[in-house]
This record gives structure tokens, sequence and C-alpha cells, in this order.
């Protein structure tokens, strides 16, 4: 089974992810603040980690920034209402494998 990291500080927006993946067949936790996303990342391996840009604690860039560092290579795609050119190519060159 496919397991999903959902980090969005939006419990709304969380919720609706979540059950939108769920009822595909994917595997879903959320956590809503970076600090928890790094803790759960560490704790659980994942297939793919939906990150929000604006979150609490941490920001999504710097937890992309600290799993490239650490090595982990699980796809992560950028989620944020963030549309800045600069923003999505800084995420980018941080490692995330797409930015919507």
């Amino acid at each position: 089974m496919i397991r999903i990291l959902i980090v969005e500080d939006e419990l709304p927006i969380a919720n609706l992810i979540r059950l939108s993946l769920s009822k595909a067949g994917y595997t879903c936790d959320c956590v809503y603040n970076g600090g928890a996303a790094a803790d759960q990342i560490a704790a659980q391996s994942y297939d793919l980690i939906l990150l929000d840009v604006m979150l609490p604690e941490m920001d999504g860039f710097e937890v992309c920034r600290t799993l490239r560092a650490e090595g982990n290579n699980v796809p992560i795609i950028m989620i944020t209402a963030r549309e800045e050119e600069t923003d999505k190519v800084f995420g980018l060159e941080l490692g995330a494998d797409d930015y919507i």
C-alpha cells in the first residue's frame, strides 16, 4: 500500500486532501507543522510527501532542505498558495520534485 504524508497546517485543506487520497486507496498520515513533519518522517517510511510551504515551527522549505541533506530521496510535492516564481525555483532547487 502506498503511504503518503500530508504536511498542511490548514486543517480543512489537510482533511480534504486526506479524504480524497484515502478514497483513491492510499494510506495517509497528516501532520500540521514542520517540526512534527520531521519527527513523523524519522519514525515512518513514506512513498510521497505533500508539503505545504507556509508552516509553523519549520517552514516547508526547511523541511525539504533537511530531508535532502539527510539523503532522504522520498518524492516531495510542495503545495502552496504562494505563486511567486522565485518560491517555485527555490523549492525545486532544494530538492522538491514538483511544486503546485
